[in-house]
């Protein structure tokens, strides 16, 4: 199970036309500021796993560029877009507009407000892995600088991924199927922001801010659960389903931002870096597990658990214990079983905490808790 790529962009400069549209180094434009403001967001129809649904992500971009020539200079512009939708299917080729108007792109200083085109590539023509390119021309005068703003609106990317670490199938071992799927696979939703291209301007970036606004957006995704929809809008046949595919509705879900060296401010996250040319990629990454979050979706979760033990044959009491110690390591507690310390210790979100105490549980993890020891004892 494997997300696409996920929505990304940033200004660099290219050169040439529609399929041979490469990016090259400015010797003269220098890129002397970046601010980027990333907000996350529900999309505008019911979240329910379809493209009208997908959650979106907001972009308003300040770039200060400075022409250190004594000479006028032109350049073309590159917006890359490495976005699932871009490297789709082709909808109405030859229509940039389409495409334009879809994102809301919108490229202005304070001169003029420029005309875009969208450049689509296929893989095998974009060795650089930019799907779509943005893209307009700029002209300086000699020594001048101007400030680019630019916005636009991207879906964010989604997919279904495993919550294991690349490579560790140990984790799994001694699990059933269905057991394994229930415990380690989640929808995942993930937007970002590229860097790399920013280094093509002239000499280094002189102070660069980027941030990403999640506190809306984490609201959200914790009343909205794994699906907005209601259930009641499903035929019979579909809510059975939906509750054999999912059978928690509002899950634990967990946070992943790359790279290391952001702060925790006011409503989200932030970067700051200064005389730096732009390489790593930004991105936030959330998924959303099979794990209960609330007391009274245990049930659901545990029934599930039992009907695939029904199947196979298996004890109920045991591996009810293992998925009790694995919802406990997602507080911070260390596993005191090896098949529960094998598990976690092969899954992306295990970080034990040296000061965790069954104490420090909120009234809602003890409720979860709870609810689990309920089911072992009337399983054994």
């Amino acid at each position: 199970m494997a997300a696409a790529s996920p929505a990304l962009a940033n200004a660099g400069v290219f050169t040439g036309n529609g399929q041979n549209l490469r990016q090259i180094t400015s010797r003269t434009i220098q890129l002397v500021t970046v601010d980027v403001v990333i907000m996350l967001g529900r999309g505008r129809f019911l979240f329910d796993g379809s493209v009208p649904g997908m959650d979106q992500a907001d972009y308003s971009c300040t770039f200060v560029l400075r022409n250190r020539s004594d000479k006028a200079a032109q350049i073309q512009v590159g917006f890359p877009v490495d976005s699932q939708f871009a490297r789709g299917p082709a909808r109405e080729p030859g229509n940039a507009s389409v495409w334009v108007l879809d994102y809301n792109f919108i490229a202005r200083d304070d001169q003029k407000t420029y005309h875009v085109d969208f450049v689509r590539r296929e893989p095998k023509q974009a060795p650089d892995d930019f799907g779509a390119v943005f893209r307009w021309k700029m002209s300086f005068a000699p020594r001048e600088t101007r400030t680019l703003r630019v916005q636009y609106r991207i879906p964010m990317s989604m997919g279904l991924a495993t919550t294991r670490k690349d490579g560790d199938a140990r984790s799994g071992r001694g699990l059933s199927l269905h057991t394994q799927q229930l415990l380690e696979s989640s929808l995942l939703e993930f937007a970002g922001y590229v860097t790399s291209t920013g280094s093509s301007w002239a000499g280094n970036v002189e102070t660069g801010t980027f941030t990403v606004i999640t506190e809306p957006f984490e609201l959200y995704l914790s009343r909205r659960g794994i699906f907005e929809e209601p259930a009641t809008g499903l035929s019979p046949a579909e809510s059975a389903q939906m509750s054999e595919t999912y059978p928690v509705r509002h899950p634990w879900w967990f946070r992943q931002i790359t790279p290391d060296g952001w702060q925790a401010i006011e409503g989200g996250v932030q970067w700051r870096y200064k005389d730096f040319k732009p390489q790593d990629p930004i991105t936030v990454r959330y998924y959303v597990t099979q794990l209960p979050r609330l007391a009274e979706e245990v049930d659901a979760f545990v029934d599930s658990l039992l009907k695939s033990l029904t199947r196979e044959g298996g004890a109920p009491a045991s591996p009810l214990k293992l998925a009790r110690e694995i919802l406990l390591a997602t507080y911070g507690k260390e596993p005191e079983s090896d098949a529960a310390k094998a598990f976690v210790t092969g899954q992306i979100w295990y970080a034990p905490r040296k000061d965790f105490s069954m104490e420090g549980l909120s009234p809602t993890q003890k409720a979860v808790v709870e609810a689990f020891e309920r089911r072992i004892d009337a399983a054994k």
